[in-house]
């Protein structure tokens, strides 16, 4: 036979015995789709971070991660979350029709579920407000999340929605207000009139700046609630103190801050602080020049160090110097102060008025926190930071009026907060009068 005419018949065998594969078509949830820069535009840094790192390609393909933000943003109204304020109903759409979806609605779709991931991953761990930005003298604790690491670990692991569960607030005193807002939820009106809706409203509001507190208040710690005008002394979790306290003035707020005590200060001698010198001094000394001989301040050049006579003071030149009262019982912090660092210059003191702690209202001071009866609290502090010094050797420095700084090694936190409502351990709410105002203020921005 003619080899040609074998090698033809051969080609023919074989192609019969090679049928074509069939086509086979994936279906949206099982592709992977590019983004288009384009569609990034006006996006959030870490949106843009985020999509980088995935070499902007799809990621929300797995149906079960969708379901898992679409269930939590849902649940977080237990937390104190609207959710109406989320796009449900278009998260819930692209979810339901992703295989229906073209490759531009795909990529919409992707931006979406990240853009509410992280909006929601960031109101759950530290509030919807900012206080730094609403109040400016308020110092919030964030905690440390990276949230762009957190949905692209999470992603892979198909675990979303635990995921946002553990980036909420870890804290005791969060779990009591959680707890006490659940019988409100669902939030059906924003009735504030009746009972019920007022104490939904103020629950809600200290639910939302339990967030911003630590959840670590620390082994031992001082608590001052402003608006209870009441300092307390904690170890070991239980009560061991309790003091009364002057707060400021509404004009002069004090600072809501956390920090550590570093020094305690027997006789302290005052300087006074920029506020109080430009509001207070400054205009009385200026119209009578007696003023700092009468209230035994003494004024130094700030750049020579000299001692200047009040006569030849130049008001109009007043931040060149500085200004001093003397240590004992007239002096302003009275005969004991304790530091903590913090950016608002503030400390607690004693106080040469003490007849004041017998009034209602305390809100009286220029910022800073006046203590009744601060030795006691000196004494404990000291027990706990283990110094050794004793209560007669801290009265004979009293009475001598003589300076002595003790350095702490900041065992003893210090929680300057503001809740206007206080859950007991029975789950009974307390309300206390909103001293500042701002309770008003930021229920109008939980709403919005």
């Amino acid at each position: 036979m003619n080899w040609k005419k074998v090698v033809a018949i051969l080609l023919v065998l074989s192609a019969c015995n090679n049928k074509p594969e069939p086509k086979v078509y994936l279906s949206n949830s099982e592709k992977v789709f590019r983004i288009n820069k384009q569609q990034l535009f006006g996006a959030k840094q870490n949106i843009l971070e985020f999509y980088e790192i995935n070499q902007f390609t799809t990621v929300w393909q797995d149906s079960t991660n969708r379901s898992d933000l679409i269930s939590a943003i849902i649940d977080s109204q237990y937390d104190g979350v609207l959710p109406e304020k989320y796009p449900l109903g278009k998260l819930m759409y692209s979810h339901q029709h992703y295989n229906e979806l073209n490759p531009s609605e795909i990529a919409k779709t992707d931006i979406l579920f990240t853009e509410n991931f992280f909006r929601i991953a960031n109101q759950l761990a530290s509030g919807k407000v900012n206080p730094k930005k609403l109040y400016g003298d308020w110092e919030p604790y964030i905690p440390e999340i990276d949230f762009v690491d957190l949905l692209q670990n999470n992603l892979q692991n198909k675990s979303i929605y635990e995921s946002l569960e553990n980036s909420k607030p870890k804290g005791t005193l969060y779990t009591k207000y959680k707890k006490a807002f659940e019988k409100y939820v669902p939030i059906i009106s924003k009735d504030t009139l009746s009972q019920e809706g007022f104490l939904r409203k103020k629950v809600w509001i200290n639910l939302e700046r339990a967030k911003w507190l630590q959840p670590d208040l620390g082994e031992s710690y001082v608590w001052i609630n402003l608006p209870e005008y009441r300092l307390q002394l904690v170890e070991n979790g239980k009560t061991v103190e309790t003091h009364k306290v002057i707060i400021g003035k509404k004009e002069r707020k004090t600072p809501i801050l956390s920090s550590s005590f570093s020094g305690i200060i027997i006789n302290p001698k005052w300087t006074v602080p920029p506020t109080i010198l430009k509001n207070d001094v400054v205009p009385k000394a200026s119209a009578n020049r007696g003023y700092f001989a009468s209230n035994r301040l003494t004024i130094f050049d700030k750049k020579s160090g000299k001692q200047v006579d009040p006569e030849n003071w130049n008001p109009a030149n007043y931040s060149a110097y500085r200004y001093v009262q003397q240590t004992g019982k007239l002096n302003s912090l009275g005969q004991i102060k304790f530091d903590f660092p913090n950016a608002h210059m503030v400390y607690l003191h004693d106080t040469n008025n003490k007849l004041r702690f017998a009034e209602n209202q305390r809100a009286l001071s220029s910022g800073c926190v006046r203590v009744e009866h601060p030795f006691d609290l000196a004494e404990s502090i000291f027990k706990i930071e283990g110094v050794s010094i004793l209560r007669n050797e801290i009265d004979t420095l009293v009475n001598r009026e003589k300076t002595k700084n003790i350095k702490l090694n900041k065992k003893v936190n210090v929680h300057q907060v503001y809740f206007t409502a206080i859950i007991d351990s029975t789950g009974n709410i307390q309300l206390y009068n909103d001293v500042y105002s701002l309770d008003n203020r930021l229920y109008k921005r939980l709403i919005q």
